[in-house]
């Protein structure tokens, strides 16, 4: 209950703040109503799961290995990276666009409601590419890091089940260990981003506050 009132108070704050965008925002539908700070930071963990591959794969037993590429993660390229891969590239992408926009509303604060609708249409984008489809992804490709911890057997019922070996090579020059230390990197950098936009957004909501009274 308490949740519902304090949640029901955000809204008749930003519908009474004067802001075109916060009242746009609560008025439109969507699966995905975090705010950009928000929004990075939950893109920022799925980046860092992505670095958990590099432990998860050296901690397969030696049963494994004849399912395995190579033993050493710093070489081995199994074809499930690669679905870590690209759900990395959509968080990317995502953090990016939503860092422009949040760029774009600092810098041109306060937006019109055109403007306030381009934005909350390209965070939407954003949320969807890199919450929804990138976060996905990474999931997956750790759910399928898992099943190598499993031993030979889990490996094999997967295999025979799927009917293909998700760590056969994948023909490509990406390690696991590289997949993993780019993953720390670009989290560490968009949960960055997102604590900077945070106090930049908060800043402007005082300054226009103060502006209107």
């Amino acid at each position: 209950m308490d949740s519902d009132t304090a949640q029901d108070d955000h809204i008749t704050e930003a519908i009474l703040s004067g802001s075109t965008y916060e009242r746009l925002r609560y008025e439109r539908h969507s699966y995905f109503r975090q705010t950009v700070p928000r929004t990075l930071a939950l893109q920022s963990a799925f980046l860092g799961l992505l670095a958990i591959l590099l432990p998860m794969y050296g901690l397969f037993p030696e049963s494994v290995a004849q399912f395995l590429p190579a033993a050493d993660p710093e070489v081995a390229s199994p074809k499930v990276l690669l679905l870590g891969v690209f759900g990395g590239l959509l968080e990317v992408l995502g953090a990016v666009l939503l860092v422009a926009t949040a760029a774009y509303r600092v810098r041109r604060a306060p937006l019109t409601e055109a403007q306030a609708h381009a934005a909350l249409d390209t965070e939407d984008f954003a949320r969807y590419v890199g919450l929804g489809t990138g976060g996905l992804a990474i999931l997956l490709t750790v759910c399928l890091f898992a099943i190598g911890l499993g031993g030979e057997s889990a490996v094999a019922s997967y295999v025979a089940t799927a009917g293909a070996n998700p760590y056969a090579p994948s023909g490509f020059d990406l390690s696991v260990g590289t997949v993993s230390l780019a993953g720390f990197v670009a989290s560490v950098l968009v949960f960055y981003a997102g604590s900077y936009f945070a106090v930049r957004i908060a800043l402007e909501r005082i300054r226009q506050r103060g502006a209107d009274v």
